[in-house]
């Protein structure tokens, strides 16, 4: 969906993670309540889907930030670099693709007088903004950070637990392999990813409340 309200997009994220956080809480009680046998198998199953949840709100958010911020009726030269980088990517990728001048000249003359033309959802691809290569481990997620133009100061240091407890786990259990899980570090995954998830919507929240977008006070 189109996000063209501040009111829409604090509408919007509450939604994404209210239903993640319900399924999440749900498998929480399940694993509380099975015997053993039961619990080693949902354990694993239950981080794929913290996994998912992970990656899937942080997609939704990007994409959802994105599109605001498209729809406030800007050119390119109102927003920070982040935002004109997302905007000429397309050109940047042609560019850095080809060795011939004429290229290059076309990509440095898109950036010296094509900032007043209108940053518009299909400017700044926002369907597709959030892809990454592959998994949301923590490099892609500070790729996504300077998307945004959000700080990273915060996440980095989470980022051995990202990488080996979340997405190395992750990948392990997902490509067949007999990966035990335990219950208490499940827990505390689960209580680390869900606030970095809540993190990660406060800042874009704020980002969008203060306009951290904008190049200059308009």
């Amino acid at each position: 969906m189109r996000v063209r309200s501040l009111e829409q997009l604090n509408q919007y994220l509450e939604e994404e993670l209210a239903w993640r956080k319900r399924e999440l809480t749900t498998l929480r009680f399940m694993l509380r309540s099975r015997r053993e046998h039961e619990r080693n198998l949902l354990l694993r199953a239950a981080l794929c889907v913290l996994y998912a949840h992970w990656e899937g709100f942080i997609r939704a958010a990007t994409t959802g930030y994105i599109s605001y911020v498209a729809t406030r009726g800007l050119s390119l030269g109102d927003l920070t670099p982040n935002f004109v980088a997302l905007g000429l990517r397309p050109h940047i990728r042609q560019a850095g693709q080809s060795n011939k001048p004429t290229m290059h000249t076309e990509l440095l003359t898109k950036f010296l007088l094509g900032l007043s033309e209108p940053a518009t959802p299909a400017t700044l691809e926002w369907e597709s903004s959030a892809d990454i290569q592959s998994n949301l481990s923590s490099q892609n997620l500070i790729e996504i950070l300077c998307l945004l133009g959000l700080d990273a100061k915060n996440y980095l240091p989470k980022g051995q637990l990202l990488d080996q407890k979340l997405v190395k786990k992750r990948n392990s259990i997902a490509h067949g392999r007999q990966t035990d899980v335990e219950l208490e570090d499940y827990f505390g995954l689960h209580d680390e990813i869900v606030q970095l998830v809540e993190n990660f919507r406060t800042d874009v929240e704020n980002a969008a409340v203060l306009g951290t977008y904008l190049a200059r006070t308009l």
